[in-house]
């Protein structure tokens, strides 16, 4: 099974639930996640990236994470038996930029800055609210197709 997530930014979202796939070190499960508006020279989206490697350090799974974010392309949308965008508004940005291929799953995790999720100063618990959120979902699905 070859699963990609997708999100807007490739630095929270879609990176923990590929990092999390990844730490659970399935042999039959083939992970990857892209973003819809990566943008590597914008401080802020790096400052981002380093904050969720914070979040997944704290919960033991750093070292599964990749090194920099991922543009969503054609290429890296091919080949995948399942695609999960993180919220409809992905999904929407998704369809514009590439083909979707094959079986595609929209989930409704909130990102940092949309909808009840943005205050600045809590931050810090958006962001463990989206882990626990998407842990959650992976468990589910992985519980679905093993």
């Amino acid at each position: 099974m070859n699963i990609h997530f997708i999100c807007r930014g490739n630095v929270l979202r879609s990176l923990i639930a590929e990092t999390y796939v990844k730490s659970l070190e399935l042999n039959q499960i083939m992970v990857s996640s892209s973003g819809t508006a990566v943008n590597l020279d914008d401080l802020q989206e790096h400052l981002f990236l380093l904050a969720t490697k914070d979040l997944l350090t704290r919960h033991g799974i750093e070292k599964y994470a990749k090194a920099q974010s991922d543009q969503l392309t054609q290429e890296r949308a091919d080949g995948h038996d399942l695609t999960i965008c993180m919220n409809l508004r992905v999904f929407d940005e998704a369809a514009k930029i590439v083909r979707l291929p094959g079986k595609v799953i929209n989930w409704d995790i909130t990102d940092i800055g949309e909808g009840n999720r943005t205050k600045r100063e809590d931050t810090p618990q958006y962001e463990e609210d989206i882990y626990s959120e998407i842990i959650a979902r992976v468990d589910e699905l992985l519980d679905t197709i093993q």
